[in-house]
């Protein structure tokens, strides 16, 4: 609740974006550019996306090596898939109604875009795609998986596509791993070690590995074992499901509605650290202040 009332009420954001935040959404305008583009074609239009992106100054090269790389092989991986693009950042806004009454609220509305909405080839079928970047092990046994059960953003894509008028069936979920393993850097001098033939040990390097390399040796790894970069699941949603999110949802307004009364939005030590350190850390633990420009900016609206 702290976290949204710097974010949603005061529009205080981060002045930098977080790393990880960053790469993923430096894949995701690539995938954008892949859905729209034609079977032939998709391929290229990722990979020229990323080079805008470049030149346009925005991206450290190693960054946009890795987003590349990944690119590449998912356009392999994906290639004669049997879906077939409908409608890409599909923006909607849907009625938040109470489940128990029917009522739709006077203050919330259901917003956002859906990554892609998707027919199946061989069926008709409408499905939902939502594209995700992660480090966690995608492994069928991981515990990744077991959350999208419940994970409430898939369950508001549903209404948000019922509210555009497809009848979708089905959200695959669309899950790109980034990678491990990191490019090279040159061993400090004091530390290297060479064997009798005057050659570095194995491990130890002269020169920092360059971008383009990076990318090829990237490439290599993601070609060796394609199914720890990439993979898709099934996530359905019963009507049960959808009633326990509505519940969920009407909660939260509630919830918002008693902290902007009250003037208070409590604080939730759980959350300082789920992915990564919160943005708003510093300011919670004393650190920093709100106002500060160095860490923070101020923005126009609260969902640009």
């Amino acid at each position: 609740p702290r976290a949204y009332q710097h974010a949603y009420v005061m529009l205080r954001r981060p002045a930098n974006d977080h790393e990880a935040l960053a790469f993923g959404t430096l894949v995701h305008k690539a995938l954008e550019s892949w859905w729209l583009g034609s079977k032939e074609h998709r391929r290229l239009a990722a990979l020229e996306a990323l080079d805008m992106e470049r030149e346009a100054g925005k991206r450290d090269p190693y960054q946009h090596a890795t987003a590349r790389a990944l690119m590449d092989a998912y356009d392999r991986m994906y290639e004669h898939q049997e879906l077939e693009t409908v409608a890409v950042e599909a923006g909607f806004t849907a009625p938040l109604m109470n489940p128990e009454t029917n009522g739709v609220s006077k203050t919330w509305a259901l917003s956002g875009k859906i990554d892609a909405i998707a027919r199946e080839t061989t069926t008709g079928r409408l499905v939902i795609v939502e594209h995700k970047t992660t480090s966690a092990d995608l492994d069928p046994t991981s515990d990744y998986w077991p959350k999208l059960a419940i994970d409430g953003q898939v369950s508001g894509y549903y209404l948000g596509a019922y509210a555009l008028g497809h009848d979708v069936q089905d959200c695959v979920y669309d899950v790109i791993h980034k990678p491990t393993m990191k490019p090279r850097k040159a061993t400090p001098a004091e530390s290297r070690k060479y064997t009798k033939a005057g050659a570095l040990y194995a491990g130890q390097y002269e020169t920092d590995e360059t971008p383009e390399e990076w990318e090829m040796r990237l490439a290599k790894d993601i070609a060796d074992r394609p199914d720890r970069y990439f993979s898709r699941k099934r996530v359905v949603r019963t009507e049960s499901d959808m009633e326990d999110y509505l519940f969920d949802m009407w909660a939260v307004g509630r919830n918002i509605a008693d902290a902007e009364k009250m003037g208070r939005y409590p604080r939730n030590p759980d959350s300082c650290s789920g992915f990564g350190t919160c943005e708003y850390f510093p300011v919670c633990s004393g650190m920093a202040a709100i106002d500060d420009p160095v860490l923070y900016k101020t923005i126009e609206t609260p969902n640009p």
